[in-house]
């Protein structure tokens, strides 16, 4: 498994094409605060049918992240795609409240898409 800091999925962001953020937290979490750009799949019952359907492609660059350090289901939720056969999966374990508290993008409600990552401009100071 491969976990990542914050500058690390900021270099990300930057030099990946098509990188896709995935909040594994339950819905009302996500729609308080999640990362821009981000799509909410909640690491529930339907978590595995859910993401096979949303990404077929098994070489995608996705980051996955919940809430801190202490919280687990971002690493559970690498473990049970590791084992669907995702290739480029990585764990963003200090989650968004890390993020939230380095002030960068966030957004909150429920985009009507979910756009790459890369096409939100996003901006680091």
């Amino acid at each position: 498994m491969v976990t990542i800091s914050r500058n690390d999925l900021q270099g990300l962001i930057v030099s990946c094409p098509g990188l896709k953020l995935v909040e594994v937290l339950p819905e009302a979490s996500y729609q308080k605060f999640h990362l821009r750009g981000a799509i909410n799949i909640p690491l529930a019952p339907h978590f595995d049918e859910q993401f096979l359907q949303i990404f077929t492609d098994k070489n995608q660059t996705i980051v996955v992240y919940s809430l801190n350090f202490e919280c687990k289901l971002s690493k559970q939720a690498v473990q049970r795609l590791q084992e669907l056969g995702y290739r480029n999966i990585y764990d963003y374990e200090p989650g968004k409240i890390d993020w939230n508290a380095a002030q960068l993008p966030v957004e909150h409600g429920t985009p009507k898409t979910a756009p790459d990552v890369k096409q939100q401009g996003f901006l680091f100071l």
